[in-house]
């Protein structure tokens, strides 16, 4: 920056200092002018200033003349003569003005609604010297609109806002549940798993049939999905067509054979040898385990609703689907 561009900046920064001290030192003498006066109105030509006010309920307005003769009547309109029907009758009898302001009054509203005044003085109302103020009532109460007990009249926040427990509105009906069990989650976010299935590019004997499974446990969303016969007239879960052996048919080459599946209540897992077993849930969580044995029956009737995995000896996988 050269000598120029501060010279200049400095002469704007006092400039701007001096506007602000004008300003300030403005309104707080037009208050000095009208002691105990809480906000001012200046009154000057044909006009006061501002015209549109508004306020809290108890607060003091002085008006301050700076050339004419006013007054402020706030009984019957100077024009028509009919009354203003302000909430309360309030006037201001005539004072000359001076560049120096002189006070005309003060007076404090403590009745809340709209008050319509003008200027008496001859030919001042029907030039435009006319004003109102809102004077509005102080309520206190809950301002915020989120919370139970928002209030709508509310002007003042008195920090008694009640807000709804996570999961549940107003008046305690649950409003997250993913899984529909009647009981709202308890997660704030969920990891999402997606297991990829393509059934009929594996064995075009099936289709996919996707569903969703939820662990609120473990905070767990997870897309997933098994695969289903077309037909399956004997209902042993092997699709009638690799039982002819036109398909070559995976599940007829496995050791364990899983029926019913889907299962509801009672599955049966046999075995063309003996064998221990694990089942593990849709997250990896150990659900059941036996020892090496030819068969073994599970009642899962209070189980989750998902997709379950049996783990043998040997490492070989089958799915089952719990309704």
């Amino acid at each position: 920056m050269n000598h120029l561009q501060v010279f200049f900046s400095s002469k704007m920064n006092v400039v701007s200092a001096v506007f602000v001290l004008l300003l300030s030192s403005s309104m707080s003498f037009g208050q000095d002018i009208c002691p105990g006066a809480d906000v001012v109105v200046s009154a000057e030509g044909m006009s006061y200033s501002p015209a549109t006010l508004m306020v809290d309920v108890g607060t003091t307005v002085g008006w301050v003349n700076y050339g004419g003769y006013h007054d402020v009547n706030g009984v019957n309109n100077s024009i028509t003569q009919i009354p203003f029907y302000n909430p309360e009758d309030f006037y201001l009898a005539h004072v000359t003005g001076t560049e120096a302001g002189v006070c005309i009054g003060t007076h404090t509203f403590d009745i809340p609604g709209v008050y319509f005044y003008d200027c008496s003085s001859y030919g001042h109302a029907v030039s435009g010297m006319v004003a109102n103020i809102t004077v509005m009532a102080v309520v206190a109460g809950c301002t915020d609109y989120t919370a139970c007990n928002y209030d709508i009249t509310a002007t003042e926040d008195d920090d008694s806002c009640e807000y709804a427990d996570w999961g549940y509105d107003c008046d305690g009906n649950c409003i997250i549940d993913l899984d529909e069990d009647g009981i709202c989650d308890s997660c704030l976010e969920y990891d999402t798993i997606v297991v990829d299935c393509e059934c009929n590019f594996f064995d075009p004997a099936t289709y996919t049939v996707f569903f969703i499974n939820i662990d609120e446990d473990n905070c767990v969303y997870l897309e997933d999905c098994y695969c289903e016969c077309y037909n399956d007239e004997d209902g042993d879960g092997i699709c009638d067509e690799n039982e002819e052996g036109t398909i070559v048919d995976e599940l007829e080459e496995l050791s364990v054979r899983v029926f019913p599946n889907p299962v509801t209540a009672t599955l049966t897992l046999t075995l063309n040898t003996q064998s221990s077993m694990k089942v593990f849930d849709a997250v990896g969580k150990l659900m059941a385990e036996t020892g090496a044995v030819p068969s073994w029956t599970l009642h899962v009737s209070d189980w989750e609703k998902g997709l379950y995995t049996v783990t043998t000896q040997t490492g070989e996988t089958h799915k089952f689907i719990v309704e």
